[in-house]
């Protein structure tokens, strides 16, 4: 059950920290530096509380990265994981989009944020610093109370998904940008034109405020990135009742051996293998211990990698019914994907080098969907394909592939695909 925000404390607290800047300038005698800075400061503080929203996001988002090799596989997890105390579930599938947010987004933004601060030639005193510091505090409050009122005690985290919770500071670096760039040629110590910035800044936040809470209205943003309500549902996959007729789940080795596989197999066969150059130029023009560095490097990304394959495959038992294949997640209590004998077009079987050192084999039950068509721009809500189930089932590194595929009931498609299909890599 939802909790209403009583008195709308959210868009009171936006409001709240846009009046830090005015009243700093009219009363305090705030000067322009001092302007600038809190506009600065105040992104930092709607990035960090944006990573505080990003776990807890309950939607998916409508362009899951599957195919992305190093956290596509998070990002088609489902299931979350419980928290004591009154905070929501936090999803796996998050993480790739909180990893962006952090380690690449918000220093970029950060960095064009500060970049139109130093061009504005500032001038640091003692009390400029002291200003900086009681403005920066005010408006990280005040997102703060916004995002408790908003986000977790109304429950606004069943309305997004990570995307478009990271979607808030690129459209305020935008805005923000857009509005010093239109008025910085008249020059920010003329009182009018510090009065415009200020106005426009919160005629820009209410103006977000509004196109949030109104489903009618769609900006450019929105059309080009998606919004909240083009995010995706999540909804269970049901699992039949009763026992099921068989189960089979590869071994804790195979699937450790597995992961450690494609670990080493990424950094091989991506843009990691530079580092490997590195390594051996250093090891013959450098000191030995300058080596370690791209090496660890190396073994960073290896290790993610093959943490997330593990996760991916590593974690499923496959349970078939009369005619139902489920793919159940066994680490998160979840079932992740699931097969009826009539939706299956097509069965390969491919033996990787982790499949004939174990002598088992991975199957893939498809079901012939065709791809989605390009669009350049998001359709609206009501036009939004929220099925979001994979095209295929696939079953890795299983002992016997024949078993799994007759007990689903569709040994014939196995019997027919899987000449042309076996012995693949």
């Amino acid at each position: 059950m939802r909790v209403p925000a009583v008195g709308r404390p959210g868009p009171l607290a936006v409001v709240a920290s846009n009046a830090v800047a005015p009243v700093g300038v009219l009363a305090l005698g705030w000067s322009a530096t001092v302007l600038l800075g809190v506009f600065v400061l105040e992104l930092a503080a709607v990035l960090f509380w944006s990573a505080v929203k990003v776990p807890f996001a309950a939607k998916r988002p409508n362009n899951l990265m599957d195919d992305q090799r190093l956290l596509g596989p998070l990002q088609a997890k489902r299931g979350g994981i419980d928290l004591p105390g009154p905070l929501p579930p936090v999803y796996l599938r998050n993480v790739p989009t909180l990893v962006a947010l952090v380690a690449l987004l918000a220093p970029i933004e950060l960095g064009v944020a500060f970049l139109v601060f130093a061009l504005s030639d500032p001038t640091i005193t003692t009390e400029t610093t002291g200003q900086l510091l009681v403005g920066g505090v005010g408006v990280f409050a005040a997102r703060g109370v916004e995002t408790w009122a908003d986000y977790f005690r109304a429950g606004g985290y069943r309305d997004h998904s990570a995307r478009s919770v990271a979607l808030a500071p690129f459209k305020y670096v935008f805005g923000v940008g857009t509005l010093l760039f239109v008025v910085g040629p008249f020059g920010l110590d003329s009182g009018a034109v510090l009065a415009l910035v200020v106005a426009g800044k919160l005629a820009y936040d209410l103006r977000t405020i509004q196109v949030e809470r109104d489903p009618d209205r769609r900006g450019v943003f929105y059309r080009l990135y998606g919004s909240k309500e083009t995010e995706i549902e999540p909804a269970p996959i049901p699992e039949p009742d009763g026992e099921p007729v068989a189960h089979v789940r590869p071994s804790r080795s195979v699937a450790v051996t597995d992961a450690l596989y494609r670990g080493g197999f990424y950094t091989l066969t991506s843009p990691v293998v530079l580092c490997y150059v590195v390594a051996a130029l250093l090891a013959v023009f450098a000191p030995s211990w300058l080596v370690a560095v791209p090496l660890a490097v190396v073994l960073a990304f290896g290790a993610v990698r093959a943490t997330t394959r593990y996760l991916r495959y590593g974690t499923l038992e496959y349970r078939s019914y009369d005619g139902v294949l489920v793919a159940y997640d066994t680490l998160f209590g979840e079932p992740q994907q699931r097969i009826e004998r009539d939706g299956v077009k097509r069965v390969a079987v491919e033996h990787d080098p982790v499949d004939r050192w174990f002598d088992t084999a991975t199957i893939e039950f498809d079901r012939g969907d065709d791809a989605p068509p390009l669009q350049f721009t998001v359709p609206d809500p009501e036009e939004v394909e929220h099925d979001d189930t994979p095209g295929s089932l696939v079953a890795a590194h299983v002992d016997d592939p024949g078993a799994l595929a007759d007990a689903l009931g569709v040994g014939w498609l196995y019997e027919r695909d899987v000449e042309s299909t076996a012995g693949t890599d």
